[in-house]
């Protein structure tokens, strides 16, 4: 078979195959959203995985009782945040980590009860920057709370103004210089909202992979290349929406598929070329040589959409 032929016949193949409304997948009473894993109880929500009890989420991981935010991860009770990460009863943060009781503050990390401030760590008390004791900022919160938000937010604006801002925002990381919103990687290379990565380039929200390049919106993949919006990928390229696959290439929507080539829609299956099922040794026979042209040429995606 030639590269032309597997392109033509991959790609009639995707058209004919329907299209699932939404990826909701392993999840429970999740309604009105999309590309959502092994969530529960959520409603409009997006990009979210292992989410549970939240609403109008995007791209958050791990996160629970939580509503309108966006990139949180392992974080409880918080509203209107954006890159938290282990948050807990929180309004308003931005890029905050292991940060509770506390509202309209940006980059602080292991913080409570503070209130519009920037740039702290391990604080407490705290009132746009200023200390306090418990007892006083007891008292003066109630008067800060009753301020509109948009009030507030204007005040911490001007706050973070006087403290200089990093060109990445990172933390724990080792030898993964360039990139941004990453922590905890090792050994990585431009990479994007990315976090316990190791020996990857070219990540973006991309979480527990290895020895793995160009992923996006993936988990736990290792040596693979080229994949979207799946999970558990070993030694595999160009994988869209599937999980649990590995030892193959070009699989569009599939499951615990090994050992196949250009698939749409399988699950449970191995040796398989085009959908079609084939014995080990006519696998191997066929898909020798069209795997070598296809990475010696380096196709690509070629002309495919799905």
């Amino acid at each position: 078979m030639s590269t032309d032929i597997f392109f033509q016949e991959l790609k009639k193949l995707l058209d004919l195959q329907p299209k699932r409304p939404s990826q909701i997948l392993n999840s429970e009473n999740c309604e009105h959203g999309n590309y959502v894993y092994y969530g529960k109880d959520l409603y409009n929500c997006f990009d979210c995985v292992q989410d549970s009890h939240g609403t109008y989420l995007f791209d958050t991981h791990s996160s629970a009782n939580s509503a309108d935010c966006d990139f949180c991860i392992e974080s409880e009770l918080c509203y209107e945040s954006v890159d938290a990460v282990k948050c807990f009863n929180s309004n308003y943060l931005d890029y905050c980590m292991n940060t509770s009781d506390s509202e309209f503050s940006y980059d602080c990390t292991n913080c409570t009860n503070v209130f519009g401030c920037v740039r702290l760590k391990n604080k407490s008390f705290c009132i746009f920057n200023r200390q306090f004791t418990e007892e006083d900022y007891r008292e003066k919160i109630k008067l800060f709370k009753s301020l509109p938000a948009d009030k507030i937010l204007e005040i911490v604006e001007k706050l973070k103004l006087q403290h200089p801002l990093t060109q990445t925002h990172e933390e724990n990381n080792e030898n993964s210089s360039y990139g941004n919103y990453i922590f905890n990687n090792k050994n990585c290379y431009l990479c994007f909202d990315a976090s316990h990565n190791e020996g990857c380039g070219y990540l973006y929200d991309a979480s527990y992979n290895k020895t793995s390049y160009d992923v996006t919106q993936s988990r736990n993949a290792e040596l693979s290349l080229e994949v979207v919006d799946s999970g558990d990928i070993f030694n595999a390229d160009y994988i869209v929406f599937s999980k649990n696959c590995r030892d193959s290439s070009y699989l569009f929507d599939c499951f615990d598929v090994k050992n196949s080539l250009g698939c749409v829609m399988l699950a449970h299956r191995e040796y398989c070329i085009l959908n079609r099922q084939l014995s080990q040794e006519e696998y191997e026979r066929i898909s020798a040589p069209l795997i070598s042209e296809l990475r010696s040429k380096y196709f690509g995606w070629e002309n495919l959409a799905y």
